[in-house]
């Protein structure tokens, strides 16, 4: 039976996400502590005195783990959201491999703008930085957002074009079949997905590359 874990706090803080990375032989592809904090800090210095934002366009806006203490609905123009990054572990195996989001360049993109708590900024963000960053699979950027309460500099984590599992070349059929089947110690890749969709049509927005996904697999439409 296939051992499971849940993304939060706790299990971040604790390490638990890299003990199964090493545990499935990918140890030696783990960033260290002094590497996350140096990427963090070349963003969000110790000393800084702006507020802080962080984009999220997957998994952040439906399981953000830290606290933001404002949301907006944001877009944001120069990327889009695609499935591009494959996974042997969090949302797939090694037989099955899975697939999560990324943003790549062109278009423009919607989803979540999240303002971190002034007075936890380093620990909320170093959290997110062993999350997100666990292997390297993103390079953080600032990038602005546009809100109904004007325009933000915001964090956002583009994909990696340099990472070994960066894919690009991938059907929309061949995507939704590898989706369909992966599964990993955070779930399966379908859940991902519908968690991604559902979170976006509760903030009145839609994606139609994630739809057509979506319908792929209903219909089992892989050709």
């Amino acid at each position: 039976m296939l051992k499971t874990i849940q993304l939060n706090k706790k299990n971040i803080q604790g390490d638990k996400l890299r003990t199964f990375v090493k545990e499935q032989g990918l140890g030696s592809k783990l960033l260290d502590d002094e590497t996350l904090l140096k990427s963090r800090r070349s963003l969000v210095p110790d000393n800084t005195k702006s507020d802080v934002w962080l984009f999220g366009y997957g998994s952040l806006i439906w399981n953000p783990v830290i606290e933001p203490i404002k949301k907006l609905k944001v877009k944001t123009f120069g990327y889009r959201r695609r499935y591009c990054l494959k996974t042997q572990i969090g949302r797939g195996s090694k037989k099955f491999p899975g697939l999560v989001l990324g943003l790549e360049n062109g278009g423009s993109v919607t989803g979540q703008a999240l303002k971190i708590n002034n007075k936890k900024i380093y620990e909320e963000l170093d959290l997110v930085w062993r999350r997100e960053m666990i292997m390297g699979a993103y390079v953080p950027k600032i990038i602005k957002g546009y809100t109904e309460e004007g325009k933000i500099n915001m964090i956002a984590f583009v994909i990696n074009k340099k990472h070994e599992n960066y894919i690009t070349s991938l059907s929309e059929a061949e995507t939704a079949y590898m989706i369909s089947r992966a599964q990993g110690f955070l779930g399966t890749a379908k859940e991902y997905l519908d968690k991604t969709r559902e979170s976006l049509q509760n903030l009145g927005l839609n994606d139609n590359y994630l739809t057509r996904i979506n319908n792929r697999i209903k219909n089992k439409n892989f050709i």
